[in-house]
């Protein structure tokens, strides 16, 4: 990023094309995979979305107080609306509690600071499905597989052996 932004004052952008081009999963011919269409029709069918532009603005003027490197903390008094205010289909996703009977012990994988998925999530889907919780303290999206060895032990014992970390594993 570092990089991206010096170029900038000799009027180039190539590497902030190329990070974001690697963000939006561009390939080298130019073509795009449907990661972030799914990942917006997926948001839009999990939750109710926020209609009313009065509290999204005051969402944007409280996130803007509390992470004042977003846009230099000035407040602009407008935030536009997300896709999902326009969504053609209502949601579907209603909070539940989850419930397989007879499933196999079931290794979770929470990350303590996961920018997309509370920590907490993960903890209570591993008590309804009376899995093992094996928590990661970090703060990356997922863990699995990503070059932690810790991690990656307990995994790998889970799925050739199907053993479970201990109460408690963390990383």
């Amino acid at each position: 990023m570092t990089e991206g932004l010096t170029e900038l004052t000799d009027h180039r952008g190539d590497t902030l094309l190329a990070l974001a081009d690697m963000y939006m999963r561009r390939d080298s011919h130019g073509h795009y995979t449907n990661a972030n269409d799914a990942r917006v029709a997926i948001n839009c069918v999990d939750q109710p979305p926020v209609k009313d532009r009065a509290k999204v603005i005051e969402e944007d003027r409280r996130s803007r107080q509390i992470a004042p490197f977003m846009s230099y903390g000035k407040f602009t008094g407008d935030a536009p609306l997300t896709a999902c205010a326009f969504w053609p289909v209502p949601p579907t996703s209603k909070p539940h509690v989850i419930s397989a009977p007879g499933l196999a012990p079931t290794l979770v994988v929470s990350t303590t600071h996961d920018p997309a998925t509370p920590y907490q999530a993960g903890v209570d889907l591993a008590k309804q499905l009376k899995g093992a919780l094996l928590t990661f303290d970090g703060t990356q999206h997922t863990v699995v597989f990503q070059g932690n060895r810790c991690i990656d032990d307990y995994a790998t014992a889970y799925l050739i052996d199907g053993r479970v970390p201990p109460a408690g594993a963390k990383c």
